[in-house]
């Protein structure tokens, strides 16, 4: 079976939320975000792209850990990268730098973040999190 990602609709963005409490994931979706899942034929993988202060944002990309290893968040982040006309920022674990540099993301200064964004930033960095602030500007 082929995997297929989509946005779920709005009134789905339970099953993402079942899905990332299963995994135990930190980041909670919402009716308002870009809610990405990919299928086979349950969901194996999921990440939000949400607009914070007029920005796109990416964040709580999850493969189920019985699915890592197979591509699957890479197929589900071209899908997604393939649908953004907007910058896409995001803040990738150190570890996975290498990985999201695959996919067109840059590391750029957290001086350089719109103001939203770095407020998230530095609030997530004060909790501990080795995160590196990463920007897509073309997709592909």
């Amino acid at each position: 079976m082929k995997v297929v990602a989509q946005v779920l609709p709005a009134i789905q963005t339970p099953l993402v939320n079942k899905f990332y409490q299963a995994h135990k994931a930190r980041g909670k979706a919402t009716r308002q975000d870009q809610n990405w899942v990919l299928k086979d034929p349950d969901i194996v993988a999921a990440c939000r792209v949400q607009h914070v202060t007029g920005h796109c944002f990416l964040s709580t990309v999850l493969v189920a850990p019985e699915q890592r290893g197979k591509g699957f968040a890479k197929v589900l982040l071209h899908a997604v990268l393939g649908q953004q006309q907007a910058p896409l920022y995001t803040f990738a674990y150190r570890h996975l730098s290498g990985f999201y540099a695959g996919l067109g993301f840059a590391a750029i200064d957290p001086l350089a973040l719109p103001q939203g964004l770095a407020d998230k930033y530095h609030t997530y960095v004060a909790q501990g999190r080795q995160i590196l602030a990463m920007q897509c500007i073309n997709p592909e």
